[in-house]
């Protein structure tokens, strides 16, 4: 792949930012700090600058200028800058450190901020302390929560006086997408902290100063670049910043940006000429470019005030799958990880609690997280980076304990490292979870027959060669009464050998997708007697080579639940049984779904098949129910095996055009 700057001529539009880096001065020493800003900052503007900048900004057609550093509060003459240009019309913006703001010498500019309606952009690279300790220092965090507070009380964040907050990822990884995140800083900041803020912006880390360095350090440099050229986006250089915005330095010397301007790449033409100099009537450089520009044109690209394009489906190259081919989940070519829309209330209010790195590396094509999960000893299989292990951590509490396999060295090392931090997050007293590096076909191998509770995977049977032997496993480690509950692909016919061996096809989870009909007959011959579908959604191909290749063939995104009970019924038999939920299923208290033919409301009895008697008073579900009845007397075959309350939902989906999976 080319370099888009040696191919690339853009020219800088007319500008309607203008942005003051007033200095490298700054209270904090943030370890993803693109200027290299300090306590011992040296190079800040001088009066007799400032006074030039600001006679110059007054006579522009500028509505917007923006101040940064280092910190701009500790210039000496940043007061002046907010007076008088305020006064001359312009709309300000300050992106501060907030903890400088504690400080008495510096505390006063919140008066000023509000008195001159200064817009505040903080950075906060989490809603968690442990995050935000690790880039930007011990105490920040409750500092920068207690300044937050006290801008609400002013009235930023709740009224006309605008709050936004900037995140940087803790790491080498790229931000998850930006309405994703300023959703879950919201929710978590308000349930904590009572904290409001108008807009979040998501910034890619920059590879330059002092996070150049670190990544030097760790010998991470060569694979962050990759991460970056790989998701290189085209589309971004219609929108991304340097074309509208223009950055000044503490003499006054000017720059396409406030990155450029850390690395001393001047406006090209103007090198030697300083701000207050420039006819701006003929002003159409050509914008400098360099490798660290790879950072704005990722995905929905990035720039100081976060994603340059609403929406971006990743653009592939070729590359190994699962650790090696995909840097994140925006890379894969089909609809088989599914969006929040399928996630379940529960796990959607975990997911804020999750690391970013083990969320950006998370691949699924479902959500297996059954109910009443309290005290379970569960194991996911093909766990990855762990983010399913970690909610489910979350969902079985402290005395529950969630073991995660997976033979990806670089998925497992991600979920390894954050279980100090994870644990943390959900007050737990010890670690729940715990992280295997082996194939999945070898779990008999660490763990024992009938020592499992609940078995669950997201999208990963399919990619197994022996789909069989591995239910048999599974069947042989669980406890009687326990369940197999998982996601998978599955495909409406049996697939030829040019689309089971395609590496694209398989690492999309599609080329190893059974036959949903063999699928069924494996499970019964390990033991599942009769599997239930708890629900399934179309696949969409997104990708034409792919459509291309798998030609007819449907596929489908199905969650299963296996039991393991002895003595099912090879078909549905009618014994006179009714079951009534009692209530009580927390997040369930109304009705309770077990599979997508038996939907039970509180209190109202529904007749039932031997099975689904079984079902609810042989596992952990066993308290919730009551069952009606013996196995006395036997009145033949169950017909129409489904409750009152699941045939009355789905008219009511039939009345609304609801549609169903085409496997």
């Amino acid at each position: 792949m080319s370099n888009f700057w040696d191919t690339k001529e853009l020219l800088k539009d007319k500008f309607d930012l203008i942005q003051i880096n007033i200095g490298d001065r700054c209270n904090q020493m943030c370890s993803h700090c693109h200027v290299g800003a300090s306590p011992k900052g040296i190079k800040n503007m001088d009066a007799k600058t400032s006074e030039k900048i600001i006679q110059k900004i007054k006579n522009l057609d500028v509505k917007t200028v923006e101040f940064t550093g280092g910190t701009p509060e500790m210039n000496p003459n940043f007061a002046s800058f907010i007076k008088m240009l305020s006064e001359a019309g312009k709309n300000l913006t300050v992106r501060t450190s907030l903890t400088v703001l504690k400080d008495k010498n510096y505390s006063h500019f919140l008066a000023l901020y509000k008195k001159y309606n200064v817009k505040v952009i903080a950075s906060l690279p989490s809603v968690f302390e442990d995050a935000t300790t690790e880039q930007r220092g011990e105490g920040v965090y409750n500092s920068t929560i207690d300044i937050l507070k006290s801008l609400n009380d002013m009235g930023y964040g709740r009224g006309d006086l605008k709050l936004d907050l900037v995140y940087n990822p803790v790491g080498t990884y790229l931000p998850a997408p930006q309405a994703e995140l300023e959703a879950d800083f919201k929710k978590i900041l308000k349930e904590k902290f009572d904290i409001h803020f108008n807009s979040l912006a998501t910034i890619v880390n920059i590879p330059i100063k002092r996070f150049k360095l670190d990544l030097i350090k760790n010998n991470q440099l060569d694979s962050y670049m990759q991460t970056l050229k790989t998701n290189y986006n085209e589309d971004t250089l219609k929108n991304i910043m340097c074309r509208s915005f223009l950055s000044i330095d503490y003499q006054g010397y000017i720059y396409d940006c406030d990155f450029n301007l850390s690395l001393g790449l001047r406006v090209k033409g103007y090198e030697d000429v300083k701000f207050w100099d420039i006819d701006f009537d003929n002003f159409k450089p050509q914008i400098s470019f360099d490798s660290h520009c790879y950072a704005c044109t990722v995905n929905c690209g990035s720039s100081c005030h976060g994603e340059v394009i609403a929406n971006f489906d990743a653009k592939e190259n070729t590359k190994e799958y699962y650790g090696e081919v995909l840097s994140s989940n925006s890379d894969l070519k089909t609809t088989a990880c599914c969006t929040l829309d399928m996630i379940p209330k529960r796990v959607k209010d975990t997911l804020p609690y999750i690391m970013d790195e083990i969320k950006d590396k998370y691949y699924g094509c479902g959500s297996p997280m059954p109910l009443v999960l309290e005290a379970q000893t569960m194991l996911d299989l093909g766990c990855g980076s762990g983010r399913d292990v970690y909610i489910l951590s979350k969902l079985v509490g402290q005395n529950g304990f969630v073991h995660g396999i997976d033979m990806t060295a670089n998925q497992i090392n991600v979920a390894k490292k954050y279980q100090k931090e994870q644990a943390k997050r959900f007050e737990y007293d010890k670690i729940n979870t715990n992280f295997i590096h082996d194939y999945i076909e070898n779990i008999d191998k660490h763990f024992k027959a009938n020592s499992i509770d609940i078995i669950t995977s997201n999208c990963v049977i399919n990619l197994l060669d022996d789909k069989k032997e591995i239910l048999k496993k599974v069947y042989n480690l669980l406890r009687d009464g326990g369940e197999f509950y998982f996601s998978d692909v599955y495909a409406s016919r049996r697939l030829p050998k040019h689309i089971r061996e395609d590496k694209v096809l398989h690492g999309e989870c599609l080329g190893g997708a059974l036959y949903s009909n063999d699928f069924v007959r494996y499970a019964i011959e390990a033991g599942f007697v009769e599997p239930r579908i708890v629900s399934q959604k179309d696949i969409e191909i997104t990708d034409k080579e792919v459509q291309k290749l798998v030609g007819k063939t449907k596929f489908c995104s199905i969650t299963y639940r296996l039991w393991k009970i002895p003595n099912l019924d090879f078909v549905c038999e009618d014994y006179g049984q009714f079951a009534v939920y009692l209530g009580g299923i927390k997040d369930s208290e109304d009705e309770f779904e077990l599979d997508i033919n038996h939907l039970f409301e509180a209190n109202r009895p529904e007749h039932v098949c031997k099975n689904t008697a079984d079902m609810l008073s042989k596992t952990r579900y066993k308290d919730y129910f009551k069952i009606i009845g013996d196995t006395k007397i036997h009145f033949g075959a169950f017909s129409g095996c489904a409750t009152l309350a699941t045939q009355e939902e789905n008219n009511k989906n039939i009345i609304e055009g609801t549609s169903t999976c085409g496997c």
